[in-house]
């Protein structure tokens, strides 16, 4: 059997040798199904050097599958506490992210703390397909690149290993264990549509997973002895009928009968470990921890065909590389965790679809309350990020102000020191109904530090915004004339705390000095918001809570109120508080919010639709929001129903998003609205 399969690869070998020599001709069809290798006999040799040709290799094979090829990190960590460490990888789409960062000589714990320990909507940007791909990696490669350094060749990894693609200039099979790291893994997540196609030796590369997801016989090639780790996927529940998914379905097709016929082929000699991860979705990036458990889990169900293997187990050499590479992943996740942002090594342009929104999470902004949507440049290199927005400006969070204006939003973004961040923004809109352009500019610069074992996050804010509504634009809910707003915060951000049954998500405290003015009158406010929420987990049941206070340091009343403190309202006077400095109204010193949330959010409710768009974390509530804003113990109250939900863009891009409707006690009318809470 051996000699047989021996001949084989020999004449495969003798085959692709012909190929390679006559060209790549794109129009001879006959050389379709002969794959082009590149790199294939210094591949060879590396495997003979760490056998010494004293025994047989053991190669592992890691398919592809999204988010399930996750599962091969717990593969690889219990092929290691056995002692195995394989000598060569063969891989394809997801697993190939997998396979390239374990041969670069992360351990798989390591790995794991690199998937876990970002948030993807941190790392991918969307863009128009004009490369031919809706999303941009530069992120994702710039923090692979801060761990294992920006020079770095696949023929030069710790273990061998050989990429899959697929080429749509010849229309064959490409192996690749040659080149610029990077390069090839960026082509082996290349998915048609939503990647761009990546160029390499006059190929145009897609993710090899599209034709077959389990390439066994190209292992069979250079070892007797072979691991295969699979992650098919077999849900029952999708929607047949949906155009999207029967594209998705027809692909699955094909690869999964491909990748099947192989492994149906060397079951007799194959050593098959199939993940227990096939009901899951392929978006489900955020089960990462999850889906590696299961992955060691199945291992370990063929601890008895794993325990004939060699185990070498881990080298010295390998030990002292994954010292250092522990060093940089520290340094990297330290200048990471502060503000979520990765230095881009190489400069990107990226031309799409912006949706760049005012409620984000910790809002730096008060005077402006607008979401625009619009055709978005980005220009990103090292610390410095570059955008502008055209499009229009919405407002939809209160049924009294539903509104859309053109808008034109530029902003640039500087971290500096890995503790600073310097941003500046300008905008202009212009209400057609009033004839009225608006006008706003600011600049924010803040500092953070980690204390307390990274629990607890401390940041020094200070930031500048003015709005020009020249013509009084009903637009900026009563902000007219010129004015600014100089505000100066001290944050404090505790991390999440985790129990048996219960947690507190991220909890902050935040104190601030703010000057309110226009040009002529300036006022003087402190204020101090606190923000928590407590989850049971057993119940999928949720409490949150937001309160905070703002008083006037003259003591002349007319306390501010601001949109971005969330109570819904559609009070035209609770709205206009303190807008207009010539004015004195109220003659309460203090504004004293309360709003109170409890819902339901339930982990296991998790739909797909046409396995494009995830939508998680959604959850409905009851709120309610308190206000004590004049001279009397008796609050205004705004009282409702909140529905939430992230949409997710193959579970990598993420849009939150909040509808509400209840009824405005203050005014005895029903308020209702949603907005978008983007986060990056």
């Amino acid at each position: 059997m051996k000699r047989f399969k021996t001949f084989l690869a020999m004449l495969l070998l003798f085959c692709m040798v012909v190929s390679n020599l006559a060209g790549m001709d794109a129009d001879d069809i006959l050389s379709a199904n002969l794959p082009i290798a590149y790199g294939d006999a210094q591949f060879r040799q590396r495997i003979l050097e760490r056998t010494n040709g004293e025994r047989s290799p053991i190669g592992l094979v890691l398919s592809g599958g999204s988010a399930r090829a996750f599962a091969h990190i717990g593969v690889l960590k219990y092929l290691e506490e056995q002692g195995i460490v394989v000598d060569f990888i063969i891989s394809n789409s997801m697993g190939s992210i997998v396979g390239l960062m374990y041969a670069a000589g992360l351990s798989p714990d390591q790995i794991l703390d690199c998937v876990t320990g970002v948030s993807l909507q941190s790392l991918f940007d969307t863009t128009l397909p004009l490369q031919g791909g809706m999303l941009d990696s530069s992120r994702f490669l710039a923090k692979v690149a801060s761990i294992l350094g920006e020079d770095l060749r696949v023929e030069t990894l710790v273990l061998p290993i050989i990429v899959i693609a697929e080429d749509l200039v010849t229309k064959r099979q490409i192996h690749i264990s040659e080149g610029d790291f990077y390069t090839v893994l960026r082509a082996s997540y290349a998915l048609p549509v939503y990647f761009p196609p990546v160029e390499y030796q006059g190929h145009l590369l897609l993710d090899g997973g599209v034709t077959n997801i389990v390439p066994v016989n190209l292992a069979y090639e250079f070892a007797d002895s072979v691991i295969v780790s699979t992650t098919f996927y077999d849900v029952d529940t999708l929607n047949l009928k949906n155009p999207l998914t029967i594209l998705n379905v027809s692909l699955d097709i094909g690869k999964r009968r491909r990748g099947v016929d192989e492994l149906k082929q060397a079951l007799d000699d194959v050593i098959w470990i199939r993940n227990n991860v096939e009901s899951v979705s392929f978006m489900e990036f955020s089960k990462a921890e999850y889906l590696t458990q299961k992955g060691y889990e199945s291992a370990k169900l063929q601890e008895q065909s794993l325990s004939g293997l060699y185990k070498s187990g881990i080298s010295e050499e390998l030990s002292q590389l994954r010292v250092q590479l522990q060093k940089n992943l520290l340094v990297s996740s330290s200048q990471y965790d502060l503000f979520k942002h990765v230095p881009v090594n190489v400069p990107s342009h990226l031309l799409g679809a912006g949706l760049d929104s005012d409620y984000t999470f910790f809002d730096t902004s008060a005077l402006r309350d607008d979401t625009t949507l619009g055709l978005k440049y980005q220009w990103k290199t090292g610390n410095l990020a570059l955008s502008a927005n055209v499009g229009y400006a919405f407002n939809f969070v209160t049924n009294d102000q539903f509104s859309a204006v053109p808008a034109i939003r530029t902003q640039v973004d500087y971290h500096m020191l890995k503790h600073l961040k310097a941003t500046g923004y300008a905008s202009v809109l212009f209400d057609f109904a009033d004839a009225a352009p608006i006008f706003s500019f600011g600049a924010v610069l803040e500092g953070r530090v980690f204390t307390f074992q990274n629990k607890l996050r401390l940041s020094l804010m200070q930031s500048i915004e003015q709005m020009s509504n020249t013509k009084n634009s009903t637009f900026t809910d009563a902000w007219d004339g010129h004015t600014y707003l100089y505000t100066v915060r001290l944050q404090g951000l505790l991390a999440a705390q985790e129990k048996q049954g219960w947690s507190l998500s991220d909890t902050s405290l935040a104190f601030n000095y703010q000057i309110l003015g226009d040009y002529t009158i300036n006022r003087s406010f402190l204020s101090t918001r606190l923000e928590t929420e407590l989850v049971q987990n057993a119940w999928d049941m949720f409490g949150s809570m937001v309160s905070y206070a703002r008083f006037a340091a003259d003591g002349n009343g007319d306390v501010p109120f601001f949109i971005s403190d969330g109570f819904r309202t559609t009070n035209t006077l609770i709205k206009a508080q303190g807008h207009d400095l010539s004015l004195s109204v109220n003659p309460a010193n203090h504004l004293v919010g309360l709003n109170l949330t409890i819902g339901y959010r339930p982990v296991s409710f998790r739909p797909t639709m046409a396995e494009l768009f995830l939508f998680q974390n959604s959850s409905v509530a009851v709120y309610a929001d308190l206000l004590w804003y004049q001279n009397s113990f008796k609050p205004a109250l705004s009282l409702g129903l909140e529905m939430h939900t992230d949409i997710s863009l193959l579970g990598i891009r993420t849009l939150p998003l909040t509808v509400y409707g209840g009824w405005d006690q203050s005014v005895n009318t029903i308020v209702w609205g949603f907005f978008f809470t983007m986060s990056f």
